[in-house]
């Protein structure tokens, strides 16, 4: 296939200014989320920063409401929205790669291909077929299978009654399991499933599923990353003058981090709270290599779905080629090295 020649266009991370800067006219914008914490923080910093000038007004709605933001935003309904794009996958499965794409980017490894490098003009490209804009709003990080017995092999999920989300549902299904509920779904009774994907341990202590699923299962190829993101009416932002767009881009961008390290923070302290609740589990190599298989599957059906998607998905797998080499010496190897050190 043929690669874009505009590969490498990104634009570079901005640092967020401390002080206040003042947007140059009242701006009143409405925000509709599944995420209400984090979407109310990200509103009362654009208000901090651009003293008041720029007010956002939070709507919230419930998870099984997510598919339906991308419609919302794009016919004006709202001015943006907050969430994770996997929702849309639906309208379009490119939409999951800049959420979650099973045996792909970590969540440095996305942040990195979008904030510096060609994602972020493949993302422009996506979001503008659908009237929309796009940033970068957090990383729920990687999470793990939890079970109700421990997984022994792949038969545990491709025979059993089993959950995920995004493009993790259309993995599961490449598995070959036949039972596969998507549990953001309304009516989706999680605690009936023998096994799922797409909570991290502080969301599953939150809504109190710990004792009913005790069995954490790593690495889980399915949810390497599971990115949040803000999405802009495309013809809202563009008629914002320069000097709010880069407020806004800055304020996104500092609840961005602060909602990524606030995922790792608190499902730390939740494990730790949990202590015997919770038995960790290595991933069995025939559900790893299932996975890594139907991943492949599932990003050719991208890849060949259009155009669109054939650009997209081309770019992702260049740009986690490029990069993998070096998370694997950069990063892996390190935690690797640091787990025997600890472990003396």
């Amino acid at each position: 296939m043929k690669r874009r020649t505009l590969l490498g266009t990104g634009l570079g991370v901005m640092a967020v200014a401390g002080t206040t800067a003042h947007a140059q006219s009242a701006v009143a914008l409405t925000l509709v989320t599944d995420r209400p914490a984090a979407a109310q923080a990200l509103a009362d910093r654009v208000a901090r920063t651009s003293g008041g000038t720029i007010q956002i007004t939070v709507q919230t709605a419930p998870a099984s409401d997510a598919a339906g933001f991308l419609s919302t935003v794009s016919s004006g309904g709202a001015d943006m929205y907050l969430s994770a794009e996997e929702a849309f996958v639906d309208t379009n499965a490119a939409f999951g790669i800049f959420s979650s794409m099973p045996g792909g980017m970590s969540p440095s490894e996305l942040e990195s291909w979008v904030l510096v490098a060609d994602g972020r003009f493949m993302w422009d490209i996506l979001g503008e077929e659908y009237g929309i804009k796009s940033f970068m709003a957090g990383d729920d990080g990687p999470m793990p299978i939890w079970s109700k017995a421990p997984l022994s092999g792949a038969g545990d999920l491709t025979g059993s009654k089993v959950g995920s989300v995004g493009l993790g549902v259309n993995v599961m299904r490449a598995m070959g399991a036949s039972d596969v509920s998507d549990i953001r779904i309304s009516g989706v009774d999680v605690a009936s499933l023998d096994a799922f994907e797409g909570l991290n341990v502080a969301q599953m202590a939150a809504a109190g599923l710990l004792g009913t699923f005790p069995h954490m299962t790593t690495p889980n190829a399915g949810r390497p990353a599971s990115a949040l993101s803000v999405g802009f009416n495309l013809g809202t932002w563009d008629a914002l003058s320069e000097t709010d767009q880069l407020l806004l881009d800055r304020c996104i961008m500092a609840e961005h981090g602060l909602n990524r390290a606030k995922a790792m923070h608190d499902s730390a302290t939740a494990l730790q709270a949990a202590g015997n609740a919770v038995t960790s589990h290595e991933m069995p190599q025939d559900i790893w290599n299932a996975q890594i298989t139907a991943s492949n599957a599932t990003m050719l059906e991208i890849i060949e779905s259009g155009d669109l998607g054939a650009d997209v998905g081309d770019a992702y797998l260049y740009f986690i080629g490029d990069v993998a080499g070096w998370s694997e010496i950069g990063e892996t190897a390190f935690f690797l090295g640091r787990k025997g050190a600890l472990s003396q």
